[in-house]
């Protein structure tokens, strides 16, 4: 019996920003890229969310990539529903979970609402703010899960909001 897989898809060309004069070049990813975008992909997403472009590394492009793909998106949109609607439903949590401060999403239900929103509709979206939206879901020192946080769920959200579209739209 031979195994077959599916072809591993792997962006084959990134665009970055090269060379003194700030012109956008585009260059073949590298196997090392991949595994930095990979292996710390955390880091990453703390540059991204940061505001550092994609362009400034073939790393970051590829983490940005990865971030903004539609299917990505509609995880991270599902998963802020699953959140509101838990902090509505007042149910206990399963053992050992953690569990977002109620109150804290209860307060910023409206843009969590509309982040989902924008994060599950089709087209360009800014991958800074789709890194700070991600790292409101995953990062257990920040405002969802820690009601020590110096910034407020609500104020957190807002912003990845606005860093969703830096443009006009």
């Amino acid at each position: 019996m031979v195994m077959r897989f599916p072809p591993r898809r792997h962006p084959s060309t990134v665009l970055l920003a090269g060379g003194v004069d700030g012109l956008v070049v585009a260059r073949r990813t590298r196997l090392r890229d991949r595994l930095v975008a990979r292996l710390r992909r955390r880091r990453l997403d703390r540059v991204l969310a940061d505001g550092t472009p994609p362009e400034a590394s073939a790393a970051l492009a590829l983490r940005a990539q990865r971030l903004t793909e539609p299917d990505q998106r509609s995880s991270m949109a599902g998963a802020l529903r699953r959140i509101i609607r838990e902090a509505q439903e007042a149910q206990r949590p399963a053992v050992g979970r953690i569990v977002p401060s109620r109150a804290r999403v209860t307060a910023a239900r409206d843009e969590l609402s509309r982040l989902a929103e924008i994060l599950d509709e089709p087209g360009p979206v800014a991958a800074g703010g789709v890194a700070q939206a991600w790292m409101l879901l995953t990062d257990g020192t920040g405002p969802l899960y820690n009601p020590e946080s110096r910034v407020t769920l609500r104020a957190g959200a807002a912003r990845a909001l606005r860093e969703l579209r830096p443009w006009p739209v």
